[in-house]
């Protein structure tokens, strides 16, 4: 039987580490860039998103033809597979053609001007230059750019008005010309004397005269091409020039050196026929820049004659985007959108160089995911640095709380929404307001180890925390010390998940270790256990309380009464991978799983049968959440995507679900900022409706432990 496939409302995420990912559509209304295995179309006026679905693997390229009509990208494969290319129709957003001829890897894919081919370059594994002929769906011609001859070529920049291009990369600068009567491609060595460079960026300007490349020391390599627009390449294309930033202060002027960008260059831009350049660093500086031809003249002219560099970029604006900028692309004439590595995109207007941050998404796998318990529009998620809340509509970052160099590894609301409890893997549970997001709060060495997990009673009267040392733990919330109540010890491995109760008298924890284990919430004593061959990832209540679903590393959902730890049904839940997710509609009437198979599964709770599939994440889901209003889904995964879900069915007024016998029918219901307190560490919020040109930038030293790795 066929099963439909669960809605899409909205997607939060934007692969900035790929390089050149970030399109403006020539019908300048919609953005297009990859997100995993996938690649969205999204309205910049309506923010509506459509997405093409195709690739297997992540996303490693795209392009757009000068036309618009046409969309290329290149994904990553694995050792000793091919890698594929695909060719999007824009219009029907459909699979046009697709081919397998690179090794591992599609490093970069660029359309000729005239939109007739497609110019694919594999990576170092690979090392070939294919041309496919779109009109006829087959390869045209290809060569190899053999790296222990030309290097590693790593970029293709076409040219304008004829069908040739550029490549350069790693000790390789390389002029091609597409010889399709002859079916073959003919290259000649760019020459650039005695300069070695690893070229990150080129741009080529309006009428094909000059090349201008950006290099990882910072400097800007200036050439003419001399093809004069002649179909045969008779010239080599030769170094004008290579330029540095003229250094701030004059007397190093009279020097031998210019100042490099730090970082080195990693994209370019050319403005019009005055040929300014828009330049984008690794260190997150974008500046509106020329080459300033007198000085040029002057040193070529004077004593400066055999300098290699030449100090001759005059900076005219400047602005700093706080990560290493990997897109550049104009937008309505007197704007550029920057995507970054920190996968946000920027908004920058070239007159006045003012900076407006317009997409924000995590930038690492994403752990806790909460809604606030009576409010729909907005909800919560966490991963490494950071707590960030999200306005559900319009998929906005309303509220940035960072804690640098430490992972949250869970969160939840308040019952009144206004409050923020969160567990780190510092050993630390942290409460923030959500209005603002001051630290409220701050419970040091609250475990042993990390704290993996964290809830709170309905009444607010307690929470619950659980962490990577086995313990579970209950805490005072109303004092204001939060003092410690009691430690359960009876688990012998970290603790998975922790669930309340609907009435608040008992909870649920789940271990690694194998076992389940219902407590009494007044008295803080073991109710009874069970366990089984798993290790149990993840628990919920069914809305009456009478039940308990559970999940894990055995592929299969568990259904448990709470009333003495019998095992009511049990059904196969993945066929090859582990479940890591589980939650129940607040009706009762379906619940939601997530897997590592990257697969979101909505079932019916009565049959146990799936009765929707989500498939566009590309990475294990890691936790998902239906909203308080019943009408969305959210879920998360581990390449930082946030997938906003349309609930397919009605919401029920009836907010109880009815237990199961063995057989599986329905049975008589049964009784069911700064840190001030962290002295060694910082933390801060950012709001961002009012943040404007002053940006966070993130520290190096990462975390690499996490109690669910």
């Amino acid at each position: 039987m066929d099963v439909k496939q669960l809605e899409l409302f909205g997607v939060v995420s934007f692969d900035g580490i790929t390089r050149n990912s970030l399109w403006v559509h020539p019908d300048g209304e919609h953005l297009i860039y990859p997100m995993g295995n996938k690649i969205t179309i999204k309205s910049i006026k309506t923010e509506e998103q459509a997405f093409l679905t195709g690739h297997r693997n992540v996303v490693s390229t795209l392009c757009v033809s000068p036309r618009g009509d046409l969309i290329a990208s290149g994904q990553v494969s694995y050792q000793g597979f091919k890698a594929m290319v695909i060719i999007w129709n824009y219009e029907e957003r459909k699979m046009k053609t697709s081919y397998e001829m690179h090794k591992v890897r599609v490093e970069h894919v660029c359309f000729t001007q005239d939109g007739n081919y497609l110019i694919s370059l594999g990576g170092r594994d690979d090392g070939f230059i294919v041309v496919w002929d779109i009109e006829n769906g087959s390869p045209l011609c290809g060569t190899s750019a053999d790296k222990e001859t030309y290097g590693i070529a790593q970029i293709i920049a076409g040219t304008n008005h004829n069908t040739s291009f550029v490549t350069a990369g790693v000790g390789t600068f390389r002029f091609w010309r597409i010889d399709a009567k002859n079916r073959k491609l003919d290259g000649v060595n760019v020459k650039i004397g005695k300069i070695k460079r690893t070229i990150n960026c080129i741009v080529i300007s309006d009428n094909d005269e000059n090349i201008y490349c950006g290099t990882t020391s910072g400097d800007i390599i200036k050439t003419r091409l001399n093809i004069a627009g002649s179909e045969d390449c008779i010239k080599h294309p030769i170094m004008v020039g290579c330029y540095a930033k003229i250094p701030q202060r004059a007397t190093k002027i009279k020097t031998s050196d210019g100042e490099a960008y730090a970082g080195g260059v990693q994209n370019l831009l050319l403005l019009g026929k005055k040929e300014k350049i828009i330049v984008g660093a690794g260190d997150g500086t974008v500046e509106l820049a020329e080459i300033s031809k007198d000085l040029v003249e002057s040193y070529v002219g004077n004593k400066t004659k055999k300098l290699l560099i030449l100090p001759c970029i005059v900076t005219h604006r400047k602005a700093n985007v706080c990560a290493t900028v990997t897109s550049m692309v104009p937008y309505n004439d007197n704007f550029i959108l920057v995507g970054t590595t920190l996968c946000e995109i920027y908004e920058i207007e070239i007159s006045s160089f003012h900076t407006r941050l317009l997409i924000t998404c995590h930038t690492s796998p994403i752990y806790g995911l909460a809604f606030p318990r009576n409010r729909s529009e907005i909800f919560a998620t966490s991963g490494k640095h950071d707590i960030r809340v999200w306005k559900l509509n319009t998929r906005k970052e309303l509220l940035r709380i960072t804690v640098p160099n430490f992972i949250c590894s869970s969160l939840t609301f308040d019952s009144n929404g206004g409050t923020i409890i969160s567990a780190w893997n510092d050993g630390a549970i942290r409460g923030f307001s959500l209005n603002g997001g001051n630290l409220l709060f701050d419970i040091e060495r609250a475990h042993l180890k990390s704290v993996s997990v964290i809830t709170v009673t309905h009444d607010d009267s307690k929470f619950i925390s659980g962490g990577c040392d086995g313990q579970v733990r209950i805490w005072n919330a109303k004092s204001a010390v939060r003092q410690l109540l009691e430690v359960m010890k009876e688990h012998r491995g970290p603790i998975t998940s922790l669930n309340v109760s609907p009435d608040d008298k008992s909870f649920i924890s789940s271990s690694r270790d194998g076992t389940c284990i219902v407590w009494d919430v007044r008295t803080c004593k073991r109710k009874f256990a069970f366990g089984g061959s798993t290790m149990y990832l993840a628990t919920c209540f069914v809305p009456s309380g009478v039940q308990v679903l559970t999940c894990g590393t055995d592929h299969k959902i568990a259904y448990w009464e709470t009333l003495d730890g019998s095992l009511v049904r049990e059904v196969e839940g993945s066929v090859t991978a582990a479940l890591t997710a589980i939650c129940s509609s607040h009706d009762g009437r379906y619940f939601l799983t997530g897997s590592d198979d990257s697969i979101i599964k909505l079932w019916d709770y009565r049959t146990a049968i799936v009765v929707r599939l989500g498939l566009a994440h590309a990475a294990p889901i890691t936790n998902c959440a239906f909203s308080p209003d019943g009408k969305f889904i959210v879920t998360v995964s581990a390449d930082s995507a946030i997938m906003i879900w349309i609930y397919p069915f009605e919401v029920s007024s009836t907010r109880q679900s009815e237990p199961l016998d063995v057989s599986g029918k329905v049975a008589d219901e049964k009784a069911s900022v700064s840190c001030s307190s962290n002295r060694s560490r910082s933390s801060s919020c950012i709001c961002l409706e009012e943040k404007s040109e002053k940006h966070r930038s993130e520290p190096e030293n990462e975390q690499n432990c996490h109690c669910q790795q």
